[in-house]
């Protein structure tokens, strides 16, 4: 399948277990998350990209409230059609 800017992902459905024995040496640290996750009945999604310093999050309205409002999260809301890019970061 295609996301962001027409990059190919391949999809695999696994456990938690198996997701995070997937990479070493990542950018992001030891046993870091796939790009992209979420549950088998897809009410939320986490992307990851390997090259942003940042991770975006989607899901009902009172989970994105709940990072919102949550210090450790530093969590700011954007809608579909605005960059997801974080104030004070450029791209190259």
């Amino acid at each position: 399948m295609s996301l962001y800017w027409d990059w190919r992902y391949v999809l695999i459905e696994a456990g938690p277990e198996q997701a995070l024995t997937w990479r070493s040496g990542h950018m992001r640290g030891d046993g870091s998350l796939p790009d992209l996750f979420f549950p088998a009945d897809r009410s939320w999604l986490v992307s990851a990209l390997w090259d942003d310093a940042w991770t975006c999050v989607g899901g009902p309205e009172r989970l994105i409230d709940a990072l919102q409002h949550d210090p450790l999260a530093n969590g700011r809301r954007v809608t579909p059609d605005q960059d997801a890019l974080p104030p004070g970061l450029t791209r190259e």
